[in-house]
């Protein structure tokens, strides 16, 4: 680290001196210190002996390579030819990838932080990892999440919208529910041509009113109405066809008009 790597400042990479030089002189070559000799393999394919890593360089901070993770959660790092273990720090949000150069540091060669990723070896996709709960706060602002490609909310749990006023703007709406309900006090609607299709549809109110210029149904099995009061009015026509027509009085069949013609 004596020298400032491609990329990176100078002021970035401080000076090494002989206790916080990221590899060290007097160590074993990597091989010994990992204990390679036997050869064995993890379930992941690298040395089992990860459990037994290189402790990190002590007291000391640059930048570093990620190699893979680590089953408990961290990472493997390699700062020139040593690998050691570093845990991501809660301020770098940015998940690390394999190949990826972070910024490291190190405390008194007992633990290795990164602190922030510096290049993606894969750019184009970056994936933000917290442990826990996650609150965005934007104090006298707005929070605007915004996609070229497009934006996704996914849970396997609820999701909950809570608002003074919804307001949603779009040219094409598509929703898909195995079971809807919804409440409301108060519902306005406007539409050019609405199609419902259905095998049944309910309606229980307390009182239903329709005005239109015209109205057509087309019914091909029973069409049944029970009601207490029946007041049909046209200020026009009256016309009833059909093959067989009854009308049953139980006490009166009243007919009235200028004119009935019978037959």
């Amino acid at each position: 680290m004596n020298a400032p790597r491609p990329g990176f400042p100078a002021s970035l990479c401080p000076p090494a001196s002989p206790a916080r030089a990221l590899t060290a002189p007097a160590e074993p070559p990597l091989d010994a210190s990992l204990g390679r000799s036997g050869g064995g393999r993890s379930g992941d394919g690298a040395p089992e002996l990860q459990a037994r890593a290189a402790s990190p360089p002590a007291c000391t901070q640059g930048v570093a390579t990620v190699v893979r993770p680590c089953a408990d959660g961290g990472w493997w790092l390699r700062v020139d030819a040593r690998e050691f273990t570093a845990i991501q720090a809660a301020s770098c949000l940015l998940t690390p990838a394999v190949g990826d150069q972070v910024w490291m540091a190190a405390d008194s060669g007992s633990a290795a932080f990164i602190l922030a990723v510096l290049v993606q070896a894969r750019p184009g996709r970056a994936t933000l990892t917290v442990d826990g709960d996650l609150e965005l706060e934007a104090r006298g602002g707005k929070i605007r999440i915004k996609g070229d490609a497009g934006v996704a909310l996914e849970t396997p749990a609820t999701l909950d919208l809570r608002a003074r006023e919804l307001v949603a703007q779009a040219e094409r709406a598509r929703f898909s529910f195995t079971e809807l309900r919804a409440l409301a006090r108060e519902v306005f609607a406007s539409f050019q041509r609405v199609t419902h299709v259905g095998k049944l549809l309910e309606l229980l109110v307390d009182k239903v009113t329709q005005r239109s210029r015209h109205s057509v149904r087309a019914i091909s099995g029973v069409d049944l109405t029970q009601a207490g009061t029946i007041d049909q009015r046209s200020e026009g026509d009256l016309l009833i066809s059909a093959e067989r027509a009854l009308i049953n009085g139980k006490e009166l069949v009243k007919m009235d008009g200028a004119q009935i013609h019978l037959g």
